[in-house]
């Protein structure tokens, strides 16, 4: 009876504080469409960013010019039962360290990439984009096209797969830009992005 009763207790216990249940529910149930927004804010440059003493790639870079730039993507992300995806959508980003009169500062560009994906136990799910495409439509920069390098991404899963937010990360990354153009940017960003299923 002791033990029985120790067993329904380890039961409960494991149900209500989570326990494996809700990393399976995320497996099976991230799968479809989601419509995402995020906020970016990045800082800019032509040359790479050299490392800190930490070994991250965060300080400005000697050589270069270095430009502030606040964004908002929005679009859609889909992920397959198979552990791939793809995200496309467009960016409204503005440079605002220019305050040049006459300068244009405010671009929409449209972009996809494809990604896979791993849902982890504790419900975070790790995406590595590919290379991402993109192309300018308006404004600044109009007719540029181009590539992202691939990067990576960490998101929490919550309620019952049908919303993901940003997770805190662990790493920092370098962003790498190629233009049609032949030019070369570098940039490290925050994030902030919610995804919520359709």
């Amino acid at each position: 009876m002791q033990r029985i009763l120790s067993l329904s207790f380890i039961v409960l216990f494991v149900n209500a504080i989570g326990g494996i249940a809700p990393a399976v529910e995320a497996r099976t149930n991230l799968n479809g469409t989601y419509a995402f927004t995020q906020v970016r804010s990045c800082t800019v440059a032509n040359s790479p960013f050299d490392d800190d003493p930490s070994g991250a790639p965060t300080r400005i870079p000697a050589t270069g010019v270095v430009a502030r730039q606040v964004a908002e993507d929005s679009g859609i992300t889909t992920f397959n039962a198979d552990g791939t995806g793809t995200t496309s959508g467009r960016s409204s980003s503005m440079n605002i360290s220019n305050t040049t009169v006459g300068a244009s500062i405010l671009s929409i560009t449209e972009f996809s990439v494809p990604f896979t994906y791993t849902v982890n136990a504790d419900n975070t799910v790790d995406i590595n984009n590919g290379v991402t495409t993109f192309a300018t439509v308006l404004g600044g920069g109009a007719g540029n096209t181009g590539t992202v390098d691939p990067r990576s991404a960490r998101l929490t899963i919550g309620n019952g797969a049908n919303t993901l937010v940003r997770a805190p990360r662990t790493e920092i990354e370098q962003e790498t830009l190629h233009f049609n153009n032949q030019t070369t940017q570098y940039r490290l960003c925050t994030r902030s992005v919610t995804l919520v299923k359709m």
